[in-house]
């Protein structure tokens, strides 16, 4: 969703805009593709509505991030999560020097593992060089969310 609401503002929150250079771009049929542009339509109306236009993200997409980092606290501290409380003392430091390097002292645990992801997204979209320790770290902190994201959807 951080891509789509990039995609969003690169294209001026311009629902034409949109349809000229992303919607066009998918061969779907004629009703999926009234679909698609009503998802999109939605979307940037909502953006505007939350007052996102410049930066920043979808309420719903926040809230969802809070159940998470609520989640995760919980399996934290749920007996018989040995395996989550395992890969979060692997994650814990990179998360500590990942939010560090954010400078957002109120930026939630699993916020810092979702930026962190979408950021070596880029980086890897871009084709920059990534060390093998930020590939590392990235993977570790992809196994905590993905945890995190399974016991979400099996509740």
């Amino acid at each position: 969703m951080y891509h789509i609401e990039e995609l969003i503002r690169a294209n001026h929150l311009n629902i034409e805009e949109l349809e000229k250079n992303v919607i066009s771009r998918y061969s779907l049929p004629q009703e999926q593709m009234s679909e698609l542009r009503s998802w999109y339509q939605n979307l940037l109306t909502q953006m505007v509505q939350d007052g996102i236009a410049e930066s920043g993200h979808l309420e719903s997409l926040r809230e969802l991030i809070f159940k998470l980092n609520d989640l995760h606290i919980q399996l934290l501290n749920t007996i018989g999560e040995e395996r989550y409380v395992e890969l979060y003392q692997w994650a814990k430091d990179i998360i500590a020097e990942l939010k560090q390097k954010m400078k957002l002292p109120e930026i939630t645990e699993m916020e810092v593992c979702i930026n962190g992801l979408y950021g070596y997204k880029l980086l890897k979209l871009k084709d920059n060089d990534i060390s093998q320790e930020t590939a590392q770290a990235m993977a570790v902190m992809s196994q905590l969310l993905g945890y995190v994201t399974r016991k979400y959807h099996a509740k």
